[in-house]
């Protein structure tokens, strides 16, 4: 259980435009960055570790000799089975360290206390349903990746773009075709991917389940599409930028290596990889939770109900039509002392 948010640090909560959040997200990267990125390390390094030891091990089965190539089978296998453990520890854990990193900025935002075992007791008891709304969003995209895709497919084949006709009229209609059907599914997937993009944050900080926190994020991020595609975007394209500092030029400096060397390079890139990823991503989490209080100040007046619940008087407590503005107890694992407000007419109160 954590502490009560301060006083000081509650009084100091508002809505923010765009520049004001990425101040924010700065501003409590650095504050906390040492904390942050321990968490993060406890998966982060054993998953860093496990993805350069499998790409050493593919890359050193290839050993080129003269104008052949040589394949070491035992090292081959090793590497893949060493990628393929990969894939499966990062699909899983991920959930777990972006839960607990997740907590831990919610916690500093709010002025709580910040624990490791803390952080990851709290993501512990909420992974199982993190791990659902992952696979859940997973089956969303593949399925509307699918729906945008076999049309474009069928109009090729029906067209002749797999006899080897070549560009013929018919066959460039179709790819024409094609094209603008998968533009149309990723527009959907991408309108879809932010309206869902804060159930796990809902799952973590809300106590709700699989399908209650993707309906929750929905109905949280209706009439902010725009404005939270723009942040989203501009969070991903820093995250981007500052990983690729880190990565690109030893990328490049890879390509011009041979034998050996290209070895230890490619072993260099997955190392460089790994590390950036544990700097910067806490960096996109602190930016994704600061906008999830964000909307909720906006929709709900978070700010007015941690306020009134700091100074005592839970009743004070702003009301919505969307709904009750959950108190500071509910983000802490207990039950809100708030109830909605009951009239004649059944009417929420405005605020």
């Amino acid at each position: 259980m954590s502490e009560p948010a301060s006083s000081s640090t509650v009084f100091d909560l508002r809505p923010m435009a765009l520049a004001d959040l990425f101040d924010a997200v700065v501003r409590l990267y650095r504050r906390h960055f040492g904390q942050l990125v321990q968490i993060a390390a406890i998966i982060y390094l054993p998953l860093g570790a496990l993805q350069v030891a499998s790409a050493f091990m593919l890359f050193q089965a290839m050993e080129t000799t003269g104008p052949g190539t040589v394949l070491s089978t035992d090292t081959v296998l090793l590497g893949v089975a060493g990628v393929a453990l990969w894939f499966v520890l990062f699909w899983f854990s991920m959930p777990l360290v972006q839960g607990a990193v997740a907590k831990a900025v919610a916690e500093y935002y709010l002025g709580g206390t910040v624990t490791l075992g803390g952080s990851y007791g709290f993501a512990l008891r909420r992974w199982p349903t993190l791990i659902g709304i992952a696979f859940v969003n997973g089956l969303i995209v593949m399925a509307i990746t699918l729906v945008s895709i076999a049309p474009g497919i069928a109009l090729a084949q029906a067209a002749g773009a797999f006899s080897g006709a070549g560009w013929t009229l018919q066959v460039m209609g179709a790819a024409t075709a094609g094209l603008l059907l998968f533009l149309a599914g990723l527009q959907v997937s991408i309108a879809i991917g932010v309206r869902l993009f804060f159930a796990a944050l809902v799952a973590l900080l809300e106590g709700e389940g699989t399908i209650a926190s993707l309906v929750r994020s929905w109905e949280l991020t209706r009439g902010h599409f725009w404005r939270l595609l723009v942040a989203l975007g501009a969070l991903w394209l820093m995250v981007t930028v500052l990983a690729g500092i880190i990565v690109w030029p030893a990328q490049i400096a890879a390509q011009f290596l041979r034998g050996s060397l290209f070895i230890v390079g490619q072993a260099s890139v997955n190392a460089l990889s790994a590390t950036g990823q544990l700097f910067v991503q806490p960096i996109q989490i602190v930016g994704t939770v600061l906008l999830y209080y964000d909307l909720r100040m906006r929709k709900e007046g978070f700010d007015l109900v941690m306020m009134a619940e700091a100074i005592g008087e839970p009743e004070l407590a702003t009301r919505t039509r969307e709904g009750v503005a959950r108190a500071a107890a509910a983000l802490y694992g207990g039950e809100s002392p708030l109830a909605p407000p009951s009239n004649a007419d059944g009417a929420d109160h405005e605020p």
